[in-house]
This record gives C-alpha cells, sequence and structure tokens, in this order.
C-alpha cells in the first residue's frame, strides 16, 4: 500500500521577537515549490473556480507602491478563496511596453559605441532586425526584476502560467483579433487627426496625452472681415472696420487656419455671416463661419478653426461644406518644425515660430492684447513632451460597435464597478468615445499584420505572412509589411482570455473565463478595463469579468502624489526590508477604504510591524503555558480543541466564553469585509480584536487560571489555542509569512483542517492556506459574557484612568472600596473581586455598607450596571505639590486653545465664508476645551484640600 507523504515547511522554535527576514523567503519558496500556488485546469466534482489575471506591469518596471497595493487586494482577495476551498487562479505576466521598453534600449545602445560623425548610436545606425534581437536579450536580463520583487511581498501567483504579451501564443491571438476586426469593417487605414509625440516620434492615443496645468498667455488677434470678393471691408453698422478679435493660446498655428467661427445666434455678428476674413501675417482669406460649438461667453466670442492641428476644429471642418470639409492645411510636421506651409516660418521649430508669429503680429498692430493664463497642455505620457494634433494616415478601430454592447453590460448590471461612482466616468468616457489609433511608429511591438503590394498599391492583412497578394497575385517578393507595430494596449485588451489558450478552447479558458473579478487602478478604467470589456464581449461572446473593484491612489502622508521631483517616494521594497511584507500588506489594505486615496506613511508600517510583534508574543505565551515548568502536561484534546469547547462550554469561565464569543462576531465581520470589498472594515476588526481584545484584555484574565492550575487551567490553554488558531487562519489572507509560521508552530491541527492533495500525484502539503478560512459559529455567541466582561472592563478602566489621571505610578498598589446598591451588584464584585483586583493593581477591594464613614477627601467612581460606588481616598497617594502644578499647565494650555478658538469664531469674516463642517468643527472644540476646563478645575479644586 502507498504511503502518502505530507510536506510541510520546516519550523523553528519561535525567536525572542517577530523579525521577517529569518522566515519569508524560506517560506515562499516552499509554497513555490510544492505547488502551493496552482490552479488545475478543471474543476473537481463540486468546487467552484475563481480566477483573476493580473494588471501585467511594464517588463521594464520595478515595484513600486501601486504595484504594492494592487498585488496585497489581490492576493488578499485570491488566498480568501483557496481556504474557501476553490479552484484558484491568479495569473501572472508582464506586458512588452512598447514605447517604454524601447526607449531604455535606445539609451543603451547611444552609451555602447558612436555612430556617423561621432555621434551616439541609435536603432537606424544597427537596423530593426537587429535592434528587435537587442530588445528581447534586455528583455531576458532585465524583465524578471519586477517578478521577484513581486515574490517578496508574498503574492501566491501561479507562476507556472506566466505569460507575456509578446509570447507567441498571445501573438497569435493579437493577430487573430486584428485579422477578424478588419475582415469585419472594424479596423480601418486613413488619414485622420490624431496626437503625435514630436521627440518619442509616435502616434499616440488620446489616453496617452495627459493634460497637465502649464502657464502660458492668450493672446488676442486681429482678423479683418471682408466681401466674399476678398478685397472690399466691411464695415460695422457704426461705420468701422469690422475685425474679429480672437484669443488664441498657440499663436502658430493660425498658419494653418482655414476658417474663423461664430455662435450663429450671437446678435454682435450677425453681419458677419457669410462673409471673409484676412488670416493675420498671411493673408490668406477664410471664411466666417456659423457654428453652436462656439461659446459666446468665453473671449470676444469668436474663434479661429485650424482643422490640422486641432480635434474640436477637426470636427467643425468635417461638418461643413461636406462630403469635402474645409481644406485642411497641415503646418506643423512630425519633427517639431513648420512645414511649407508655413510660408515664411518654415523649418522653424514650433516654440521658435511661436515667438516669431508674435513678434510679427506686434509688429504689424494686429495683436490687441497678451493676457497671463493657466491652461492645459496634452503631455506624452512617456517622455513628458507636449503631444502635437496633426493629421496623419493611421490604423484605426471603428469603435462605436464595439462600445455599445459595452456600454449595455454595465447598464444592465451584467458588469458591477465598486465604488460604484466609477460607472458615471466610465459612461462620460464611453459614451464620447472616438476611434481608437491603434499604430505606433516604434519597432518594438506586434507589427501590424498588414502588408502593401508594390504591383497594385492594394494592403493585404493575414495571420501569417502571406505568399501572394490577395488582389492581384503578385509574389511574395512584392509586398513589403506594414513597419509600423500595434498599441500596447491592443494587447492588454486580450489579456484575460489570450492568457487562457485563446483563439483555442482550452480546457483553462472554459474553466476559468469569464474571470471571477478585476482589481486595478481607477487610473487606466480607459486605457484598460473598456477596452477589455468590449474585446471580451466581441470575442467571448461575455464579459471577461463581472466584478470590477478599483483601488485608490497611493499618496504620502500629506495627501500629495508621491513623484521622484517632490522627493516622497515610498519605496515598498525598503519597507520590505526593514519591517517584512506583512506589516506594509497590512497597512495598505487597513488603509484602503472604497474611495479614499491613501495617506501612507512609515509610521503606519512601523505601527503594524508592532501589531505583528503583538501577535508573535501571544503565540509565544501559549506556548510557554505547554512548557513542563508552567504546570500539569496538557493533552491534546480529543477531537480538536473546538469539539471539545462544545461539550464543555457550560463549563468555561466568563473570560472564556467571552473571547470565543467575540471571535464569532469578529469573523463574521472579516468575512463581511472581504465580500464586499471593504478590505479596511475587515483588518479593523482583526486589529482591534487581536491588540484591544485577546492581548489587552483576554490574556490578562487568563493568567489567573493558567497560575492556579487544574481544570480551569485545562480549559483556558484550550480556549487559547482555539483562539489563536481560527484567529490566524482569519489574519492569513492579509499577512501570509506571519501566519504560516506561527500556524506551523502551533502543536495540534484541528481535525477539520486537512491537507490539500496537489495535482498530479504531487505530495500533499500542510499549509496554513490550505486550511478552511472561518465561519461564525452561532452556538458559540455569547451575550451573557460580553455583557459581564463589558462591566468588568469598565470597572478595571474606571481604576485604570483614576490612576493615570493622577498620575500614581502603576507600582503603587492602593486600597479601594465600594458600596453596593443591591445584593446582587455585591455578589457580583465579590466573585470577581481578584480579576479587579489583578488587573486594576489595586492593594485591596473592601465592601462598605451604605452610612459608612470615609475619608472627608476621596475619590468616587459611580456605576449603574451593577449598581455600586468606589471610593478611592486621596490623602497620601497623591502628590499634591507636582500633581497641582501639573493641572495647572494642563490649565493654562486649554485656556489658550479656547481663547484661539473664540477669536476664530469671532471673526464675521471666518463665519460667512468658511465651509459650515469648518465651523462646526471649530464650535465643538470650544465645548470640548470647556469640559475639559471643568474636569481639570475640578480635580485641581480636591487637591487643594489635601494641603
Amino acid at each position: 500500500m502507498e504511503s502518502k507523504v505530507t510536506l510541510r515547511p520546516q519550523t523553528h522554535e519561535l525567536g525572542k521577537s517577530y523579525e521577517p527576514a529569518l522566515f519569508e523567503t524560506r517560506l515562499y519558496e516552499f509554497w513555490e515549490e510544492t505547488g502551493c500556488f496552482e490552479a488545475s485546469d478543471k474543476n473537481a466534482p463540486g468546487q467552484s473556480s475563481f480566477s483573476m489575471v493580473i494588471p501585467p506591469p511594464n517588463v521594464t518596471g520595478v515595484l513600486h507602491m501601486g504595484h504594492a497595493l494592487t498585488n496585497t487586494v489581490q492576493d488578499i482577495l485570491v488566498r480568501w478563496h483557496r481556504m474557501q476551498g476553490d479552484n484558484t487562479l491568479w495569473l501572472p505576466g508582464t506586458d512588452h511596453a512598447g514605447i517604454a521598453t524601447q526607449a531604455q534600449v535606445e539609451k543603451a545602445i547611444a552609451k555602447e559605441s558612436l555612430g556617423p560623425s561621432s555621434r551616439p548610436l541609435t536603432r537606424h545606425d544597427i537596423g530593426r532586425e537587429a535592434f528587435i534581437a537587442r530588445t528581447w536579450k534586455w528583455k531576458e536580463e532585465h524583465g524578471n526584476q519586477i517578478n521577484k520583487q513581486t515574490r517578496r511581498l508574498g503574492s501566491s501567483l501561479d507562476w507556472k502560467r506566466e505569460r507575456f504579451t509578446m509570447d507567441e501564443g498571445l501573438s497569435a491571438a493579437v493577430r487573430e483579433v486584428f485579422v477578424r476586426l478588419y475582415e469585419e469593417g472594424l479596423i480601418y487605414r486613413g488619414e485622420r487627426i490624431i496626437n503625435w509625440c514630436p521627440r518619442c516620434q509616435t502616434a499616440l492615443s488620446d489616453l496617452e496625452v495627459i493634460p497637465t496645468d502649464r502657464k502660458g498667455y492668450f493672446w488676442h488677434l486681429v482678423y479683418k472681415i471682408v466681401e466674399e470678393d476678398g478685397k472690399t471691408e466691411v464695415k460695422n453698422p457704426d461705420g468701422t472696420q469690422a475685425q474679429l478679435v480672437i484669443a488664441t493660446t498657440r499663436p502658430e498655428t493660425l498658419l494653418g487656419d482655414s476658417a474663423v467661427a461664430v455662435h450663429p445666434e450671437d446678435e454682435r455678428y450677425k453681419h458677419l455671416h457669410g462673409k471673409m476674413a484676412v488670416l493675420p501675417l498671411l493673408g490668406r482669406v477664410i471664411p466666417v463661419l456659423t457654428d453652436p460649438y462656439v461659446d459666446r461667453e468665453f473671449g470676444s466670442g469668436a474663434l479661429k478653426i485650424t482643422p490640422a492641428h486641432d480635434f474640436n476644429d477637426y470636427e467643425i471642418g468635417r461638418r461643413h461644406k461636406l462630403p469635402q470639409g474645409l481644406p485642411i492645411i497641415s503646418v506643423m510636421g512630425k519633427d517639431g518644425r513648420i512645414t511649407p506651409a508655413g510660408g515664411p516660418y518654415s523649418g522653424m521649430k514650433f516654440i521658435e515660430a511661436r515667438e516669431r508669429v508674435v513678434q510679427d503680429l506686434r509688429e504689424a498692430e494686429l495683436l490687441v492684447k497678451t493676457e497671463d493664463h493657466m491652461h492645459k497642455v496634452g503631455l506624452c505620457q512617456r517622455c513628458d513632451h507636449a503631444a502635437e494634433p496633426i493629421i496623419s494616415k493611421q490604423w484605426f478601430v471603428k469603435i462605436e460597435p464595439l462600445a455599445k454592447p459595452a456600454i449595455e453590460a454595465v447598464e444592465s448590471g451584467k458588469i458591477t464597478f465598486t465604488p460604484k461612482s466609477w460607472e458615471k466616468t466610465y459612461f462620460e468616457w464611453m459614451y464620447n468615445i472616438r476611434d481608437w489609433c491603434i499604430s505606433r511608429q516604434l519597432w518594438w511591438g506586434h507589427q501590424i499584420p498588414a502588408w502593401y503590394c508594390g504591383r497594385c498599391q492594394e494592403i493585404t492583412v493575414a495571420r501569417e505572412a502571406p505568399s501572394k497578394c490577395s488582389h492581384c497575385g503578385g509574389p511574395a517578393a512584392d509586398l513589403k509589411q506594414d513597419e509600423d507595430v500595434l498599441d500596447t494596449w491592443f494587447s492588454s485588451a486580450l489579456w484575460p482570455f489570450s492568457t487562457l489558450g485563446w483563439p483555442t478552447r482550452t480546457e483553462s479558458l472554459q474553466t476559468f473565463y469569464p474571470t471571477s473579478i478585476l482589481e486595478t487602478g481607477f487610473d487606466i478604467i480607459f486605457f484598460w478595463v473598456s477596452r477589455m470589456i468590449m474585446m471580451g464581449l466581441h470575442f467571448m461572446g461575455e464579459p471577461p469579468f463581472h466584478k470590477v473593484y478599483l483601488h485608490a491612489m497611493v499618496r504620502d502622508e500629506k495627501g500629495e502624489k508621491m513623484s521622484k521631483s517632490r522627493g516622497n517616494v515610498i519605496d515598498p521594497l525598503l519597507l520590505i526590508d526593514q519591517h517584512g511584507a506583512d506589516p506594509l500588506r497590512f497597512t495598505l489594505a487597513a488603509m484602503a477604504g472604497q474611495g479614499r486615496d491613501i495617506k501612507l506613511s512609515v509610521d503606519r508600517v512601523e505601527g503594524h510591524r508592532a501589531f505583528c510583534n503583538k501577535i508573535w508574543n501571544a503565540t509565544k505565551f501559549f506556548h510557554l503555558q505547554l512548557d513542563p515548568a508552567a504546570g500539569e502536561p496538557i493533552q491534546e484534546p480529543a477531537g480538536g480543541a473546538s469539539k471539545w469547547l462544545h461539550a464543555h462550554h457550560v463549563e468555561l469561565s466568563i473570560p472564556n466564553r467571552w473571547i470565543i464569543s467575540r471571535l464569532q462576531t469578529v469573523t463574521e465581520t472579516v468575512e463581511k469585509g472581504l465580500r464586499d470589498f471593504e478590505l479596511n472594515d475587515s483588518a479593523q476588526a482583526i486589529y482591534e480584536f487581536t491588540w484591544h481584545e485577546l492581548c489587552d484584555w483576554y490574556i490578562e484574565f487568563a493568567k489567573l487560571p493558567l497560575k492556579e492550575g487544574g481544570a480551569n487551567r485545562t480549559q483556558t490553554i484550550y480556549t487559547l489555542h482555539y483562539v489563536l488558531e481560527r484567529l490566524l487562519r482569519l489574519m492569513h489572507p492579509f499577512m501570509p509569512f506571519l501566519t504560516e509560521e506561527l500556524w506551523q508552530s502551533l502543536p495540534w491541527i484541528e481535525p477539520a483542517n486537512t491537507p490539500r492533495r496537489q495535482q498530479d500525484g504531487k505530495p500533499e502539503v500542510m499549509t496554513i492556506m490550505f486550511q478552511a478560512f472561518p465561519v461564525a459559529d452561532p452556538a458559540f455567541k455569547d451575550s451573557e459574557s460580553e455583557r459581564t466582561l463589558g462591566v468588568l472592563k469598565g470597572i478595571v478602566e474606571a481604576i485604570r484612568n483614576f490612576r493615570g489621571e493622577n498620575n500614581i505610578s502603576p507600582k503603587n498598589f492602593f486600597p479601594v472600596s465600594y458600596v453596593p446598591e443591591s445584593a446582587a451588584a455585591d455578589a457580583f464584585i465579590r466573585m470577581y473581586a481578584h480579576e479587579i483586583q489583578t488587573l486594576a493593581r489595586i492593594a485591596s477591594l473592601n465592601r462598605l455598607s451604605h452610612g459608612s464613614v470615609t475619608e472627608a477627601l476621596h475619590a468616587v467612581i459611580p456605576f449603574s450596571n451593577p449598581p455600586v460606588e468606589f471610593r478611592i481616598a486621596l490623602k497620601g497617594l497623591v502628590n499634591v505639590e507636582e500633581e497641582s502644578k501639573r493641572l495647572k499647565k494642563e490649565i493654562e494650555k486649554i485656556n489658550s486653545d479656547l481663547e484661539h478658538v473664540r477669536r476664530k469664531l469671532g471673526q464675521e469674516t471666518f463665519l460667512a465664508k468658511a465651509p459650515a463642517s469648518l465651523v462646526a468643527a471649530e464650535r465643538k472644540k470650544e465645548q470640548e476645551c470647556l469640559g475639559q476646563l471643568k474636569e481639570l478645575q475640578n480635580s485641581l479644586e480636591r487637591l487643594s484640600q489635601l494641603k
């Protein structure tokens, strides 16, 4: 009979404190080597699948905080589903990142050697084939860096399925999609206005142009109005020469003006309808159009129309004098210089031409005025150079037929966005979508599968290099492939199905498409999310995912965007080196509230490292109780701790019942947060329970029976094991390394938690990630114990607060008396006197009857449930002189704060102009100051009586 082999990570005795560097790499290597992250192509009987694709980072990239957030959120969801028994696939991969990767390789080539005329070598010097070979080599040498860094975060990706957007399988899918869309008439080649980067020398999609605020000017130019003959001056009703003054931020573009326009209902200009305007400097005569696009309230209410260099002007041009439209005069060349159509300005760089045009306008007295103006300038996403709208022949996707079903999918609820507010943004863009320019003038990428025939000049589009022209039958020797490559986002749009083997209908595709959820940043809704929806619906017949969860942006602690120029970038790898992956992951999860940007600080990560240490110490505390020196040996409970606690629940102490009950509530909260994508709620519930209930209270209560021994010791150890074991499983999606290391150290494994058999005959693996995610047990809910512990905590906290407020040392054990208002109250205090004394650190707890005489000067701490009054004699307990000084200093500070608040509230300007919420906050501060003053003054009054 074949014996089963169960693998589990190598374990070590827990160190003195949490030191993640000692186990993180070891655990990740174990998980990966034993196939813990691997999904099966087929679901087991009765099993559900859960799948996600990673937003593929650029192959050139390094892990930044945005990657850390998206990987953390995705890994939490993946590990949660894996623990629920789902066949879980999280598919990794990288994007070839056309412009970015090509730029890196070009820089490397330029540094290596000199080309002709002792200038740096360029890609053109070595040729396309050699350059692409160099780029592949660079990718192999440098492209795995971000994957190694992703592993350090603990991401449980199925690395054996890793994909690259230029793998042969994915490249074949790209060609298949291109050919099918072309055959359906949804891809075409045409001359249209596009965004162009003169520095990168390539077309850009609308989304690759980033509107950026820039200081500039409004130049107000004079266009004289003439009759249709182009010579006779037009007069205004008052007899003056008619002219239009038009404001522009780009005076050099006037060289390409084809018309000027006014609003058809603007009374000021009705006498100019149908007239002509004389183009400043060049003297070309152009028509005065009427168009409702013109904003009558902006500037003079007149607009210059330059169809070749402005998207709105291009559309206006198409609307007039159809079918030809207005003449398109391209004066701005792809090389960043004025074309010959610019007359005397030909050959000048754009900025040089602007300066010269302004100078000439001023000299010709055609420049009325110049105003400072802050305006949006479209910058190339990659190089930050100003992008220029130009007319160019490019390849486009006819997008409207693809966009319509993608809009309907969200409108009908087949696809939902979280937060829901992003659906509005999605619709705004999709309803105004323009055809997608997909060709790029690069060498690195998917070369467009189109060939031009030298004989008939026709285009052949094919999946593979054609053997002859599909139109005239000319030989392959006469065919030349289009040199352009496809937009990087074209291949990324196919990611959810191309990575699973499409166009072949693989088992993986059938099992894992549609994917379960897309988790990504809101900044790529248009770049990626919308395009995946369009392509998925068109080629697969169903959306690529039904849920879209959009996380917020990680900013610095002041809410500023992180950037190298600001010097506020927080490096996630440095934080992992210093504090471990789990504190960083937990910090990001705890701050990932829907719709709120994350204001990240190193202090928060350090705080969560302390939290990890707290969990570590709680587990070490449990191990200490099993040490022979701690008492009688404890046997493993038959059937597991959970079964034993169920059977003996009525015998359990109140603290044991309480912590078990509280764990059920926390389990519900964590599960709900995971289900609703409120990971911050889940993380907060884990933090509050672990630190403030388990460690601050339960372990302190537990020390008493653990010290006393006997049956109470046994039930407390079983309770502590049950709580720790389930808590570690609850925490695991958030903090995988810490929880695995601690869980492996526990002496007993619950019988229900069995190893998961791996695929392909691999050994079973005993790991926390294969254990069942906890489910709340209603039988353990115990409102009575929660009420009782609530009262006990209240009493202890009140005495602790008294100690703190009066600066009494924790080493000073003082006596406390109590006066019960009922027999039940007396019985309650007597029952828990030992716990109150121990946790509040008091010398004794003595009962006083009503009417008993006590020292006149004592503190009174009243309680209504149970009805009891605690009394603490003050004489000799408080250092009157020191405490008086402290209180007076506090009173002085509060008075200063109060004066500041009242001064602000006394200003009529503040009350009239400040937001209502700010005024309300100041009034609240005023009341808080008054309340604090009253308490401090009462304390000072009591002290004065002790002298």
